[in-house]
């Protein structure tokens, strides 16, 4: 039995078809017909969570982890709102997500009455498409414009070359709560939308060919990707064959290759400026992914008054956006294809090249570098740097870390990429809410040990992620708690301020053990290398009563910044030195 409301079952069949499971539902009255069909059906799997933002972050962990989209449900009014977040970060970060805001019968909107707005494509800036379904279905031809309109809605977040969210406004008028047995009724038509391939044009391979060709220095930037074991390989035949190719990536493109230049800022911030720098950059730079985290990278791109030649620089950005991506200010051609598909077809025109000036140049600096990281941290005080060194040592193998915003992804892209972790972060808008809820929706479908490492200011701010009663025993939480938002000392301007404790970095003496306690996690806590470790080794044991844990790691508030600051200065004296 399932709500008497033919649009709600049309909905219920098309997402079974296409192969929606995860349904999050936040509990209220005019969802009631969503509610009821749902938790009936035992093709799905219904998880409560009472706080919509958090309820939109764990479905986009969820389809982050699946590439499925997962369905959320609430009721009308403002509860909708609560969702915005989530939806921006799906957008900007191309994760499907099916939107399902209940609403009161359109008659009512602006007459004042309860829980009552204007939900008509009211996430326009950040979402794929909106639909407003019918109140009542009482003709042949409003339940074929219905149906048509709910398995559009599902192709259009799934779509293979740009997926994201896409919300279905249904309206529902009272009563909300009967229902109705389908069974020996015929099923609602379903719409599959079928899956094409690239294939690029001779003349266009030629045109690109002919600036490949009078390249010296190719370099190939890659930010936010989900693993794509096949665009890893064909990356590293490409440098093989091509030897002027230089591959840099963050860890959040999940990238892994003996060639490629990951931690960026690292080799960066060793660099003379601006002598060094013109040797450093590139006559065709092709960019792939999403979201690039690092600023370094940014300005030693973008165009700058130390360049000999501006703007006459090729780019090339691949991917399916539905806009030009030019972060770095030089777009010069954007190829709609998956960047596994266009490299797979170009590399066969590329003829075999021995220049490996400008990709030792990287490597080179790279490797120089990462001796010297190790040589640093041999003497670095308490600290977050010295704490994450522990922590990213000792993650358990498999794990899929998700990586708080601000200080903490910049910290991990410091480090050695570890090729059996999987990195995910929130880097779409890049905002601190959502971290942990996220963490949470990824562990719930993925059987891997999930750990979340978040700073304080999003882990306070995340909270309400934990009241729900389907947490996944499989979630560790690290929180790096320095007393506030310590990225506001480490980038230059806030400190020049009267305003810094109070209006930048919101300075607190919050501590976690009571959120653990409200919640009944297990708990534990480091304020030092010791207490670190002996602590990382019970946190990742078995758990005593098989629930999600937190450690909470304490450390210097006012020294952070300035070891990391040190960190680099040591970087680039050493290297100065002897070279």
């Amino acid at each position: 039995m399932i709500s008497n409301k033919r649009v709600v079952r049309n909905l219920i069949e098309n997402c079974a078809v296409k192969g929606i499971k995860y349904i999050i539902i936040s509990p209220g009255s005019r969802n009631a017909p969503l509610n009821i069909s749902f938790n009936e059906d035992e093709r799905f799997q219904c998880i409560s969570v009472p706080d919509e933002r958090v309820a939109a972050f764990i479905a986009l962990g969820i389809g982050q982890q699946t590439g499925i989209p997962a369905l959320i449900s609430c009721t009308s009014g403002t509860a909708a709102l609560n969702y915005a977040s989530g939806i921006a970060e799906a957008y900007y970060q191309q994760i499907p997500m099916l939107v399902v805001t209940a609403d009161r019968p359109p008659e009512w909107t602006n007459q004042g009455d309860g829980q009552t707005i204007n939900q008509t494509d009211v996430f326009h800036n950040y979402i794929k498409k909106s639909y407003d379904l019918p109140v009542n279905i009482e003709h042949k031809e409003e339940d074929w414009s219905a149906n048509r309109m709910i398995s559009e809605a599902i192709e259009q977040t799934m779509n293979y070359g740009t997926p994201g969210p896409v919300q279905l406004n249904m309206p529902f008028r009272e009563p909300l709560y009967k229902t109705e047995d389908y069974s020996g009724q015929p099923l609602p038509k379903t719409i599959q939308t079928v899956a094409i391939t690239t294939q690029f044009p001779k003349s266009t391979i030629d045109d690109l060919m002919e600036i490949w060709n009078r390249s010296d220095r190719i370099l190939i930037l890659v930010g936010l990707l989900p693993i794509q074991h096949e665009l890893n390989d064909v990356l590293g035949k490409l440098m093989q064959k091509d030897k002027r190719v230089v591959v840099l990536t963050e860890t959040t493109a999940n990238l892994n290759h003996p060639d490629f230049c990951p931690a960026i800022d690292r080799v960066i911030e060793t660099f003379d400026f601006p002598e060094e720098t013109q040797q450093f950059k590139p006559d065709l730079l092709i960019t792939v992914g999403h979201s690039i985290v690092s600023k370094k990278i940014k300005s030693l791109l973008r165009p700058g008054v130390d360049d000999v030649q501006p703007f006459r620089r090729a780019t090339w950005h691949i991917g399916k956006e539905q806009f030009h991506l030019d972060t770095m200010q030089s777009l010069t051609h954007h190829i709609p294809a998956f960047a596994k598909d266009f490299f797979e077809q170009f590399i066969d025109h590329i003829a075999p090249n021995s220049k490996k000036e400008y990709a030792e140049l990287w490597q080179n600096r790279s490797l120089e570098t990462i001796k010297y990281h190790y040589e640093y941290l041999k003497t670095c005080e308490w600290s977050d740097f010295k704490a994450f060194e522990q922590v990213l040592d000792v993650l358990p193998q498999g794990t899929n870390l998700q990586m708080g915003n601000s200080s903490a992804v910049r910290y991990v892209l410091l480090f050695p990429q570890r090729e059996d972790v999987i990195y995910n972060s929130n880097r779409g808008v890049a905002g601190i809410d959502g971290c942990t809820s996220t963490a949470i929706g990824a562990a719930m479908v993925n059987k891997r040990p999930t750990t979340v490492i978040t700073g304080d200011i999003s882990f306070f701010y995340d909270s309400n992620a934990f009241w729900n009663s389907n947490l996944p025993e499989n979630l560790r939480v690290i929180l790096i708690n320095n007393g506030g938002g310590n990225i506001f000392r480490i980038i230059p301007g806030p400190d020049t301020t009267n305003q810094l404790a109070d209006y930048f970095e919101t300075h607190h003496n919050l501590q976690s053990e009571h959120v653990a306690k409200l919640f009944d996690l297990n708990y534990y806590k480091a304020n030092s290398d010791e207490t670190l470790a002996e602590a990382l080794k019970i946190f990742y044991g078995k758990q005593a009563n098989g629930r999600p844990a937190i450690l909470e790691i304490v450390t210097p508030r006012l020294e952070n910044d300035k070891i990391l600051k040190q960190y680099f200065k040591f970087l680039k004296a050493q290297i100065g030195t002897f070279r």
